[in-house]
């Protein structure tokens, strides 16, 4: 068959055509045997991807729900806390208060105690 030269290269025609068939059968057999395993391993691989993203979804809405939740809870509390903190001060101030008028009575009442009130006695005019 003829031989001819391709970028300098002496190519045979027969060799050329015998490399093609062979490709061509490779091929054949690859796609045949090789393609329909990777094609199932890439729509597995495709499937595990989109149930992993509509579980990180799912939990991404559950963080949000929790999240709220968990606010509405501390607003509560420090609600709470600062009710329980005014009614405290409010009872700290009234205990001070009767403290402090139970303490003005003993010491007005030790007062006495201590000092009996003078009787005023009426002196008679002497006369001179």
């Amino acid at each position: 068959m003829g031989d001819f030269e391709i970028f300098g290269m002496p190519v045979s025609l027969g060799t050329m055509i015998y490399q093609a068939i062979l490709f061509t059968v490779l091929i054949f057999i690859l796609k045949n045997k090789l393609l329909n395993k990777v094609v199932e391993a890439m729509e597995k691989r495709r499937d595990t991807i989109e149930n992993e993203l509509n579980l990180a979804e799912t939990y991404k809405l559950e963080a949000e729900a929790n999240m709220m939740r968990q606010r509405e809870l501390t607003e509560q509390a420090t609600h709470e806390a600062r009710k329980t903190i005014a009614a405290g001060r409010a009872e700290a101030t009234s205990i001070v208060k009767e403290a402090r008028k139970e303490a003005l009575m003993i010491r007005t009442q030790a007062f006495n105690d201590g000092h009996p009130k003078k009787k005023k006695t009426v002196q008679g005019v002497r006369g001179a």
